[in-house]
């Protein structure tokens, strides 16, 4: 396995940092865009299983994330458009550098939202699109004053710690929440008021067209996941126009699902649907 290492200058001056693992001969490639406070490193495990069935993933660490911060990540990005930008010339890229072979997303949790986001507005050349516990949807019961004041303190105090995510609720493996709350490379404080608000747009976004979703589509999520909502997922289901679209529930899960206690079986899941589709 190629382990590559680069960065990536945004259209706004922002450095990225990039990484792909690479088989020798690559089949296909696969474009990851990670959650909210981590970073792409946590998924070497995922990337590994894909490189033995000759797939080639490419990876970032976004806006105010991982590598891509000087310093302490912040989680603090002022638009998500501007990460759908992102996303677009990493896409370009990823197309360059492996030419000729089928092309895929995958998005967790707000970069699942982002993926989604993505495919809607750009509407991309892509083999198919798998989505881990996308945000989607927001919590049941969320207030519209809520909702309302968050547009006003995002404007005025947009780096206001404004939402703490509980990270005992990532898995049900005790030993993969003590590692996580160990990285230094993830940022597990409140999220800042502007990210909230922007997530937030994003997901109104996807549920406003969510129609117009066509391209092949696998959605995963737990049905005890406390930080998306599955009922994103299962909205996202019934509204995509795709003709090849799965949503698989696992009962019990919790949000990081191939970290949790039936990772197993979703890696199996993942890299069948690819197996399936190359």
């Amino acid at each position: 396995m190629n382990h590559l290492e680069t960065s990536y200058t945004t259209h706004d001056g922002i450095k990225l940092y990039l990484q792909a693992w690479m088989p020798d001969e690559s089949k296909a490639a696969v474009l990851l865009v990670h959650g909210l406070g981590e970073h792409s490193s946590r998924y070497v495990h995922l990337a590994e299983r894909l490189v033995k069935i000759g797939i080639s993933v490419f990876t970032f660490d976004g806006r105010g994330h991982g590598k891509s911060v000087k310093g302490k990540p912040n989680a603090y990005f002022k638009s998500y458009e501007d990460y759908l930008r992102d996303i677009d010339s990493l896409f370009r890229k990823v197309k360059s550098y492996v030419p000729e072979v089928p092309t895929f997303f995958y998005g967790h949790s707000m970069g699942g939202g982002l993926v989604a986001a993505y495919v809607l507005k750009y509407q991309p050349e892509t083999a198919g699109v798998i989505l881990s516990s996308p945000a989607i949807k927001e919590a049941e019961g969320t207030s519209q004053i809520l909702i309302a004041l968050s547009g006003i303190i995002s404007k005025y105090f947009p780096k206001l710690k404004a939402l703490k995510l509980d990270a005992s609720k990532i898995s049900r493996n005790p030993k993969e929440v003590e590692k996580y709350l160990n990285d230094p490379l993830v940022y597990s404080d409140a999220i800042p008021a502007r990210t909230g608000h922007q997530l937030l747009q994003m997901m109104r976004f996807i549920q406003n067209l969510g129609s117009h979703f066509e391209s092949p589509l696998l959605l995963v999520h737990g049905s005890a996941d406390e930080l998306t909502n599955p009922r994103g997922s299962e909205m996202l289901f019934k509204m995509a126009k795709s003709s090849d679209k799965t949503l698989k529930i696992f009962p019990a899960g919790f949000h990081e699902l191939i970290n949790d206690l039936d990772k197993e079986e979703v890696l199996e899941l993942i890299e069948n649907w690819l197996k399936e589709r190359v």
